[in-house]
């Protein structure tokens, strides 16, 4: 009995000093249950434990020194004066002047001990008295006495019972340490075998030894101020104890379960915090971020891990200052430098770096503790701390190169901070930016719209704190009306003239705050207000003011660029000189776009812009090389993400950059501009998560705060950086236009084997490609920067019409404008272009291929990817054995020499029923089940127009029609359009059966892409099937009213059989009216539109308008670019 007794209240001793329940009136128990005081505890130990009364008279002497120096703190983790949320620190662990007297007591008793019973623990409990008591030489001399502060083994006194237990922590310095973890367990009632560490004095005595390693450190502070690093060392020796407590006391599962295993231990964590706390502060002021010994790393790491085991309101103030601190040090570190990060155009995910890992799960505990210990601010109150944290995890975001993938953590946070503050401008502003950069399109226009109010209604009322600065308003708003002009293009038709006039609206409430004399922001603003006027002019209603907004435009992107010239509002500059009116100037274009490119030589649609430019003018081989050269950039990058073993693709042999200046190109890129695109140079660019070296300290050494996070938070770009879907897309149309080129130099024959490379391009991105979820608002469109399907119109090869069959198997009139014998118009063609939103993943299938390399230039060898080559052929049969076709029996009887008059089979679907009794259902075009009841069949060799239509069912038992499970995403409406497009090179070769299998694929990937019914239309066409193409225009329109093609198309159509004799005036008028508001909106730049709207003036006898339509028409066609500017590259970046 008097052995268990023993053990119990040992136990209880050392379970009151490890937790460090001081001002407990109750902290122990007797073996009954009863409470005990901190006086009937040491009388009962006194009682129990004979010959161990020193042992209680230093528990007793801590216990009154702890509660000096608590007494006048509100905190009980607090000991001294310590200044919460400061970075002072030389007044923690000393006595106030009034408690000085009264310590002084304790400190003799304990002196009194030491001649006649010394012990290390003794020596460390001076040595805490020393220290309390100012008296740092005394404290430093106790601890000299101790042999190894680290080996808190030898602190632990020997116990009759302690000899018969097996030891289950061991410490450093141990004669039997050992790897064995803690056994015990936190959630258990508490006794002796439930608390092993406790019990048998090993946890308590790692507490000294912190505590004591801790005092040392803060003595060598106060001694040594101007040498630091006898502290900073002082403190590392601490290190192994800290790997003891971190590896091997369990975790709790669950919130009540920490709170209990953190009471047990509190003490221990105290000393523990304030060890770590102080290292990295001093560290953080002496230290580079990258010195060698990355001492400040390991103390982030321990603290880091140690803060899992601690309750979220413990030493709340310091962890703030350690969590900032570090995540701090993170951005310092890893962010890149302000030059763009290489163009990647891998489909695939990018890998999330280590680094930013560590970012997430600091924020994310910080974050905990936020919401624990601030509240929803009062009246006239900000919650600071949190706004700032939401600063810090933006700018973590924009070290990480801002990558649109890896937003989503901050957004949570975001979302999660408007429950803490009350109007926040900074969280709107943030949230406007990232919610639009991840893929929104409203919710971001309702963000600004709430940071305009709440700043507004700020500054009206005199809130200086509450009103943002004046630069962060007008970059917020500048972004805001950009992002608004590319929202408003993105537009059918004139559905973005709002946003367009409220994009104007917040340019001129910038200018109410624009400091005149900082000239990078008075040229953001004029670059603003220039592409806000290009927009408008586009997508305006009236015709008379397109040309007066394109002057405007043209105005605001001069002073742009002579006020503080950049590589975008060159690029806008180059634009606005080369669209069609009194202004263009296409060679002063060509110069303009060139600066572009040497400013900014990775952003790949600079380089397309220029090989366009050129298209205009007719340098073909010119154009040629520069498109191959932007077709390198981001090539270098995803061989490296890869790891690619195969020699990297060099520059085109024949594209020399010396030939630029020799052959006088007016663009008159350097050698310098072009370099960087190379495959080699681009790889000595830093590599994305590449670690740059910071050669400073992470404070400055005299600070006693942390700067605000704002000052982390680098200026705004001119434009988003570009996701990984948006780089995908820019370098697919720049591969569009360099296929567009191709067709029209060497043919259709030779368009037909480079599209080979084109595909295995896109099979070397293959991989997991589905984009990442629109966060909030997934009802609403995607962003893009291009037009939407209003515009989709792709001025291609000029003989692509020419190349069209009449039912004859001659070539046809081109539009009807090759047969006039004088005064022929250039040829001109539409033909249907790459959607501007998508979405969807793009895989090749589980088919065997081998990965076929691009090749670096589209001249390449014919023979080569003969795999990829057999891949598109599977590829494009492939739905004829999945699904019923559009007709299984639609190419019947054509051959290489054989005529395209074919016959309608049996399997054939009635167009004219479908859309007669169904009003154009958007059904599959080769999976209709409900087309089945429709078919009227017929004789194999009767001609397709004299069908009859199908009577009405209505005794039919409805079918269901399959539904998709989702939308199509930007992968595949980008890869269905250029389904689209390579069937428009199959038809022109001849080859039908391929054409139909493409447009297959095409539907496959978005059905509702206008471009698969403008191809079907035109594949009926070519077939001489005119009634099944204006139905497949029809549909196209229907889908897309806009549609200028599908528009265009149909009008030739109705226009081609009133000049053979058959006048419908009725189809006179409609395609007047048609064309006529085609050319108000989204066709005003395309000629073909004008010449029909001309034709059918004509036919109703407006001779006036018609020659105005046709001078339009023919001045259109004069400079005109391989494809459609706006299409291609878009109007704005």
């Amino acid at each position: 009995m008097a052995h268990a007794k023993d053990r119990h209240y040992w136990f209880q001793l050392r379970t009151a000093l490890t937790a460090g329940r001081w001002g407990s009136e109750t902290p122990a128990q007797a073996p009954n249950a009863s409470p005990l005081s901190w006086s009937r505890l040491f009388y009962k130990f006194n009682k129990h434990c004979k010959g161990f009364q020193d042992v209680a008279q230093i528990a007793a002497q801590t216990r009154l020194l702890s509660l000096l120096l608590g007494a006048n703190s509100v905190d009980e983790d607090a000991l001294g004066n310590e200044q919460a949320g400061e970075l002072r620190l030389g007044d923690e662990c000393v006595l106030a002047p009034e408690r000085v007297e009264e310590a002084a007591g304790g400190y003799q008793t304990l002196q009194s001990l030491e001649s006649s019973n010394p012990s290390d623990s003794l020596h460390l409990a001076l040595a805490y008295y020393a220290y309390a008591l100012r008296r740092p030489e005394q404290c430093l001399a106790h601890l000299s006495k101790v042999s190894k502060l680290v080996d808190a083994q030898s602190h632990i006194p020997v116990t009759p019972s302690s000899r018969a237990e097996g030891h289950t922590l061991q410490v450093p310095g141990s004669a039997t340490a050992s790897s064995s973890p803690l056994t015990g367990s936190f959630v258990s009632a508490i006794s002796s075998p439930s608390l092993p560490d406790i019990s048998n004095g090993r946890a308590w005595a790692i507490m000294e030894s912190l505590r004591s390693i801790c005092l040392q450190g803060m003595s060598y502070e106060t001694l040594y101020p101007s040498d630091p690093e006898k502290a900073i060392e002082a403190y590392a020796v601490a290190l192994p104890l800290l790997n003891i407590i971190q590896f091997t006391i369990p975790r709790a599962p669950d919130a009540q379960s920490l709170l209990t295993s953190f009471t047990h231990y509190r003490e221990l964590w105290r000393w523990a915090e304030r060890l770590m706390f102080r290292a990295i502060t001093l560290i953080a002021r002496t230290r580079p971020l990258d010195e060698p010994e990355s001492l400040i790393w390991m103390f982030f790491t321990h603290y880091q891990a140690c803060g899992a085991f601690w309750i979220p309101t413990f030493r709340f103030p310091y962890r703030s200052i350690v969590a900032v601190l570090h995540l701090r040090a993170l951005i310092l570190k890893h962010r890149t430098p302000s030059e763009r990060a290489p163009l990647n155009t891998s489909l695939r995910p990018q890998k999330l770096p280590r680094w930013l890992s560590v970012a997430r799960s600091v924020a994310h505990d910080y974050k905990s503790i936020l919401d624990e210990c601030t509240h929803f601010p009062r009246a006239g109150e900000r919650n600071v701390k949190v706004e700032d944290f939401v600063d810090l995890c933006v700018a973590v975001w924009e070290a990480s190169r801002s990558v649109s993938d890896w937003a989503d953590w901050v957004i949570d946070t975001l979302w999660w901070a408007t429950k803490l503050t009350f109007n926040s401008y900074r969280i709107f502003r943030h949230m406007s930016r990232l919610l639009y950069v991840t893929g929104d399109s409203e919710l971001p226009k309702r963000m600004l719209r709430l940071y305009v109010e709440v700043v507004g209604k700020s500054r009206e009322a005199g809130i200086d704190n509450d009103c943002d600065t004046d630069r962060h308003w007008v970059e917020t708003l500048v972004e805001g009306s950009r992002m608004l002009c590319r929202l408003a293009i993105s537009r059918p038709g004139w559905d973005g003239v709002e946003e367009a006039k409220e994009a104007g609206e917040f340019i001129e409430k910038a200018k109410t705050r624009l400091d005149r004399n900082d000239k990078e922001l008075v040229a953001r603003v004029a670059l603003a207000e220039g592409v806000w006027h290009t927009i408008s002019g586009i997508i305006g209603v009236d015709l008379r003011e397109r040309p007066k907004r394109f002057a405007l435009a043209l105005e605001q992107f001069v002073k742009s660029v002579g006020t503080y010239p950049t590589p975008a509002a060159h690029h806008h500059l180059a634009i606005s000189l080369a669209l069609p009116g009194p202004s263009q100037d296409l060679k002063q274009a060509i110069a303009v776009a060139g600066a572009a490119v040497e400013g900014e030589a990775l952003e790949i649609r600079h380089w397309h812009l220029l090989g366009l430019l050129l298209t205009a003018e007719g340098q073909w081989d010119k154009a040629k090389s520069i498109l191959e050269i932007g077709a390198n950039i981001g090539e270098t990058t995803l061989e490296s993400d890869e790891n690619s073993t195969t020699e990297q693709e060099s520059k085109p042999s024949d594209v020399k950059v010396k030939d630029f200046e020799t052959e006088k190109i007016p663009s008159e890129v350097s050698e310098k501009s072009s370099r960087p695109a190379d495959a080699s140079d681009i790889g000595e660019m830093p590599a994305p998560g590449r670690e740059f070296k910071f050669w400073e300290p992470l404070l400055d050494p005299n600070a006693r705060s942390i700067p605000p996070s704002a000052t982390l938070l680098q200026p705004l770009p001119d434009h988003p950086p570009p996701s990984r879907v948006d780089a995908f897309e820019y370098a697919l149309q720049l591969r569009l236009t360099q296929m567009a080129l191709t067709e029209h130099v060497e043919g259709a024959e030779g368009a037909e084997i480079k599209w080979v490379n084109v595909y295995g391009w896109i099979a070397e991105r293959k991989g997991s490609v589905s984009e990442t979820p629109i966060r909030s608002s997934v009802d609403t469109s995607s962003r893009t920067t291009t037009t939407q399907l209003g515009s989709m119109v792709i001025v291609s090869t000029p003989q692509e019409l020419e190349n069209e069959k009449q039912p004859s198997g001659e070539p046809s009139e081109p539009l009807g404008l090759i047969t006039a014998p004088e005064g022929t118009p250039p040829p001109i063609t539409v033909t249907p272009a790459t959607p501007a939103d998508a979405d969807h993943r793009f895989s090749i299938g589980s088919e065997p291929q081998e990965k076929l390399r691009r090749s670096a230039s589209m001249g390449a060898d014919p023979s080569t990817g003969k795999k990829v080559q057999q891949m598109l052929k599977d590829r494009v049969h492939k739905g004829q054995e999945k699904i019923s076709t559009i007709s299984r029996k639609i190419g019947y009887g054509v051959g290489r020499s054989s005529s395209l008059h074919l016959k309608r089979s049996s399997s054939a679907p009635d167009f004219q029923a479908v859309l007669r009794n169904h009003q154009y259902q958007a059904s599959s075009i080769h999976s209709r089940r409900r087309l089945h009841s429709l078919i009227r069949h017929h004789h194999r060799h009767e001609p397709p127009v004299e069908s009859p239509p199908a009577p009405p069912p209505p005794s039919l038992p409805p079918v269901q029609e399959l539904k998709t499970s989702h939308r199509a995403t930007r992968e595949d409406k980008l890869l269905s359009d250029l389904w689209a497009a390579s069937a428009a090179t199959f038809r022109r070769t001849g080859k039908i059966d391929q054409a139909k299998g493409a447009i297959q694929e095409a539907e496959v990937k978005n059905p509702d892409n206008p471009n698969v019914w403008v191809q079907f239309g035109l594949y009926h066409y070519a077939l001489g099937h005119e009634r099944q193409a204006t139905q497949a225009f029809q549909k196209a329109l229907f889908i897309s009213p806009d549609d200028v093609s599908a528009a265009v198309h149909m009008s030739r159509i109705y226009l081609d059989s009133a000049s053979d004799g058959d006048i419908d005036m009725g189809k006179i008028d409609l395609t007047a009216g048609l064309l006529g508001y085609i050319t108000r909106s989204r066709g005003w730049n395309v000629p073909e539109a004008w010449y029909y709207l001309a034709k059918a003036y004509g036919l109703q006898g407006r001779k006036e308008e018609e020659r105005e339509c046709l001078v339009k028409s023919f001045k259109l066609t004069e400079q005109r670019c391989i494809r459609d500017i706006g299409l291609a590259v878009g109007w704005c970046l």
